[in-house]
């Protein structure tokens, strides 16, 4: 009998350890599920008590071409709210009315939030791959420095904001390659 209760102790000791080794791991490192980070191919800021930029990015056919900032503006306050990107020594601005949001996509945004092309140098050039730096004011939240992608129109649904119209040959590499030994198989 006392052997039983021991086996019976054991047992269940050695399932805890088990249940415990199995599940154990979610309680001291950090859940991937909690982080934030930006799903798209732009990058946000803000405080969400205010206004807030989502996917923002810049869109250019290259570093001395105009080039026109996209994105999504999201105001929850009460009251209007002013948006601003310093680049360069260029500025665009425009203002968000409350519990309302804003497309930069749109096209009555296109020449406002256009900006003159550069190669500055680093995190100034906005040559598409490379990031470049601005300064974006949000309502109430003040300046946050940010570093904003650069792209073209290589990629469909970016090439309808390229200033100027998108450059066709940036996608050419994307087309199937005409080969005859291939063709033949």
């Amino acid at each position: 009998m006392k052997k039983s209760r021991v086996r019976i102790a054991a047992s269940a000791a050695v399932l805890a350890a088990a249940a415990f080794g199995a599940t154990g791991c979610g309680a001291i490192n950090q859940q991937a599920t909690t982080l934030h980070y930006d799903a798209s191919d732009g990058v946000s800021a803000g405080d969400r008590a205010n206004l807030i930029v989502n996917n923002l990015l810049l869109v250019t056919n290259g570093d001395s071409e105009p080039a026109r900032f996209i994105g999504h503006l999201s105001n929850d306050s009460a009251k209007k709210q002013k948006f601003s990107i310093d680049f360069d020594g260029q500025t665009v601005s425009t203002t968000v009315d409350a519990k309302s949001d804003v497309s930069l996509q749109d096209d009555s945004y296109a020449e406002d939030f256009t900006v003159d092309g550069t190669s500055d140098g680093e995190f100034k050039t906005t040559d598409p791959g490379l990031n470049v730096e601005v300064t974006v004011t949000t309502g109430e939240s003040g300046k946050t420095e940010i570093k904003v992608p650069v792209v073209d129109g290589t990629l469909p649904e970016y090439a309808e904001y390229v200033p100027g119209g998108s450059n066709p040959d940036v996608r050419k590499h994307l087309e199937p390659a005409e080969d005859s030994e291939s063709s033949e198989h």
